[in-house]
């Protein structure tokens, strides 16, 4: 019995308006005492008293295995109220501690089949059907307004950090699918952009201007105006040059790499003909191939050339008078 007997003076006694009681005539019941001033015959009747306001027990923290093998730890706390006092303190032995370990139990029954995320999620919704389950044992107790929350659901730190790991995880995939999907639609309207710029010449002349707008907002940007038809213009094509021009364009070059090329230096010695390098001045042997056409290192520059062995000096030999 969870309750406690009445102080009596002269067979008087007074309950408040919180409480409520049971008077017992030679151990039967025989009523229920309201609050106020009351009469009771010592060793004839005995009043046991008890809370009528709300009461709440906290519930003990345990250590549930949810579905998935994943094990946590569960504390809440439990509101009730006392209706019929002589069901609670006469067919129930200790009401408070009853139902704190049907509210337990009750936890530990339907948390099982949860999941973590559910658990963590949605406590209220599970608090709920927690709660229609332990009403309906304990209004056969004489016990009603009963309210249970659920304050805390701890894990061990490895797993809590585990959690936190493949949560990162599937927010940064998330992220990098978003991303994805927003530059493959950025990618589109670019690509369709850039057809109605090819169609329109005039239209990518205002896309230039309006870039260098842009960028001439920049102080530090020094921004130097092109005509947009020097960056356009093509040059002739060959089919399109005259012989004329194409002969006098070969003779220009062709005597511009004459130029390149200096004279050098013949003289006699006896019966042999010396050339002498006009860069280094070193002398050689040229009697036997000189007017030689096999013997020239630059057959398409007119005249004949050798190289001189000392400085590399590719220079022309003058014609034999």
């Amino acid at each position: 019995m969870a309750g406690q007997g009445v102080i009596t003076v002269f067979g008087l006694f007074v309950l408040r308006q919180d409480e409520v009681g049971v008077r017992l005539t030679l151990g039967r019941f025989s009523g229920v005492v309201k609050p106020g001033l009351g009469f009771n015959i010592p060793i004839i009747h005995k009043v046991t008293k008890t809370k009528s306001s709300l009461q709440t027990t906290d519930l003990p923290e345990q250590q549930i295995v949810l579905s998935g093998n994943i094990s946590v730890i569960i504390s809440g706390n439990l509101n009730f109220r006392v209706k019929a006092p002589d069901r609670a303190l006469l067919e129930v032995n200790d009401y408070r501690y009853s139902i704190q370990q049907l509210a337990l139990t009750t936890i530990a029954d339907v948390l099982g089949s949860k999941t973590i995320e559910e658990v963590r999620g949605a406590k209220l919704r599970i608090a709920e059907e927690i709660e229609a389950i332990v009403s309906r044992t304990a209004s056969s107790w004489g016990l009603t307004d009963v309210d249970i929350r659920l304050t805390d659901a701890r894990m061990d730190e490895g797993l809590q950090r585990a959690m936190m790991r493949e949560t990162e995880a599937r927010k940064e995939a998330s992220a990098i699918k978003i991303k994805a999907e927003s530059d493959k639609y950025v990618a589109s309207i670019f690509a369709d952009a850039a057809e109605s710029l090819a169609r329109s010449p005039g239209a990518m002349t205002l896309r230039v201007l309006q870039t260098l707008s842009d960028v001439s907002n920049d102080k530090t940007t020094i921004v130097i105006p092109v005509p947009i038809d020097l960056l356009t213009r093509q040059s002739p094509s060959a089919a399109h040059v005259s012989p004329a021009t194409s002969a006098a364009s070969q003779s220009s070059d062709t005597t511009a790499v004459v130029s390149d090329v200096p004279m050098g230096e013949i003289r006699l010695r006896g019966d042999k003909t010396v050339a002498v390098c006009p860069s280094c001045n070193s002398k050689y042997d040229v009697t036997a191939i000189l007017g030689e056409s096999k013997v020239d290192v630059a057959p398409e520059i007119p005249g004949q050339q050798i190289k001189c062995k000392r400085c590399n000096q590719i220079f022309t030999l003058p014609e034999a008078e």
